[in-house]
């Protein structure tokens, strides 16, 4: 069997496993006790924070065979379809790829039909802000009069780049980059499951680089993992990515307080050559 990434290993499986954007989780969930589930989700914010994660984790609680329930269960066919990529009822669509209005036209033609096993057919259009302006137009139709069990999930790290008239058809989360703490914690908790050795300060490095991002961090995890099978250390991180370290970093800005110019050229050398 091919190697399987941390990152997909890893992706959360219900709204619980997600970090840092419990106040979106916690809304939808409140949202699906309430039975006020809308036909159409905005997910913006940074990459790799979980917009699609969370896009996927709905699509199970809505047609879970126990819901809709905030807590779907992952364990009855409709959840283990979804979790695999192979439900009928949830369509992902790759916004990059299907930029044409024709895509969006074959879309509005076959999202009449009921879906074939669970409750709800669940679009996810991933990188939504791709689509042409005809294709945005031909959306916004099928948004103004969507069928009753027709779910759509736009996804984007552009919110800017969509329509007003789409996006004030949809019910809008921002997610924000995961905290520093939050990634380092779940870092750590996968290592220790994976069994890599890595000390403390590696890990907040990695966070750190990460810049928010889980599945950046994760990925970063996954590829220092294969460079060394003992303890990793910081040192190790940065040069597998090249990164420069702290002590430089501090060093240069040290040199531009002191107004000091051949100090801030050799360190700036030094970079370049590194």
């Amino acid at each position: 069997m091919s190697h399987i990434s941390v990152y997909r290993r890893w992706r959360p499986q219900t709204f619980d496993e997600v970090i840092g954007q419990q106040r979106i989780t916690r809304t939808l969930q409140n949202a699906i006790r309430a039975g006020r589930i809308t036909h159409a989700y905005l997910f913006a914010g940074w990459r790799g924070t979980g917009k699609t994660t969370v896009a996927r984790i709905l699509a199970k609680a809505l047609n879970c065979v126990h819901g809709p329930t905030p807590e779907p269960c992952n364990a009855c066919p409709a959840c283990q379809a979804v979790t695999r990529g192979n439900s009928l009822d949830v369509i992902e669509i790759d916004g990059a790829s299907h930029t044409q209005v024709d895509h969006i036209r074959d879309l509005k033609e076959k999202i009449i039909l009921v879906p074939a096993e669970g409750r709800y057919k669940i679009y996810i259009i991933d990188e939504v802000h791709m689509l042409s302006t005809s294709a945005f137009n031909a959306l916004l139709k099928t948004l103004e009069e969507p069928p009753p069990h027709a779910v759509f999930v736009l996804v984007t790290t552009e919110p800017h780049k969509i329509p007003a008239t789409v996006a004030s058809r949809c019910q809008r989360f921002d997610f924000r980059r995961v905290p520093l703490a939050e990634i380092t914690s779940r870092l750590s908790r996968i290592a220790a499951a994976e069994g890599f050795v890595i000390d403390d300060r590696a890990l907040r490095h990695i966070a750190r680089l990460a810049d928010g991002s889980v599945r950046d961090a994760e990925s970063v995890l996954d590829q220092v993992s294969a460079y060394k099978d003992e303890g990793i250390t910081t040192e190790d991180i940065l040069t597998i990515l090249g990164a420069p370290a702290d002590e430089t970093l501090f060093a240069l800005v040290d040199a531009l307080l002191r107004r000091d110019p051949v100090a801030v050229l050799r360190i700036a050398s030094a970079l370049i050559d590194e």
